[in-house]
């Protein structure tokens, strides 16, 4: 797929949390990706220029866009920009970059992420869910509390609409009806016929690779993306 740069341009901003934005850009029809890629977005801020990195969202068959969830950090170069960011606002972009992606091959399919990890396995859920009504997908996805967890009311209502999906959102600081603790203590207890995808901090995700690996998983069937 050809990387290439292009312009995107902000059609709609909504915060999903406190220090969660949800964005979508508006690209020429002809930008195309694979389910797991990501962005480099061209940011200037008081004349300094960076080049940040960001998963995309939505899938590759919703055609002439780019989603974004992105997280705030206080007083961050991107955040603050992101913060202020209003309809009709551009971006260069350039990509599509990167090789966390679907392998297809498999039976079974798990997806483990904390936060805005979600990002790029929310691409693969929905571009692949209803394709391969034969094979089985389990995102296991963790934050701090309930209105801590991203697109909970979609997730629970894929979960209802596809049978071959399963959602299991984990809480580490809130009791409640569903899982607690931290999703690297909700794997599988069998490990057979499935392949790992995890995404999110860089500790949740060395942390869980070495529990997979410890139960005995194929290094190859370990899928992983980190961020910072």
């Amino acid at each position: 797929m050809t990387v290439g740069e292009f312009v995107g341009t902000l059609a709609e901003k909504t915060y999903l949390t406190e220090e969660t934005l949800f964005f979508s850009f508006s690209v020429p029809d002809t930008v195309a990706f694979q389910a797991g890629q990501y962005v480099m977005i061209t940011m200037t801020r008081d004349g300094l220029k960076r080049v940040k990195p960001y998963s995309i969202l939505n899938p590759p068959s919703a055609k002439g866009k780019i989603d974004l969830c992105v997280a705030l950090v206080l007083g961050g170069f991107a955040s603050e920009i992101f913060r202020a960011l209003t309809v009709g606002e551009s971006f260069t972009f350039r990509g599509p970059l990167g090789h966390f992606l679907f392998q297809e091959a498999e039976q079974e399919h798990w997806f483990i992420c904390v936060g805005t990890g979600l990002t790029p396995l929310h691409s693969m859920i929905q571009e692949f869910v209803p394709q391969y009504p034969q094979k089985k997908f389990v995102l296991v996805f963790g934050d701090k509390t309930r209105p801590d967890l991203l697109f909970y009311d979609e997730l629970t209502e894929w979960q209802k609409k596809h049978t071959n999906f399963t959602y299991l959102p984990v809480l580490s600081r809130e009791k409640w009806k569903g899982k607690t603790g931290y999703v690297q203590q909700h794997l599988p207890a069998n490990i057979q016929r499935k392949i790992f995808y995890i995404c999110g901090l860089k500790e949740m995700v060395l942390e869980t690779q070495k529990l997979l690996l410890e139960k005995g998983v194929d290094p190859q069937k370990i899928r992983m993306e980190r961020y910072t």
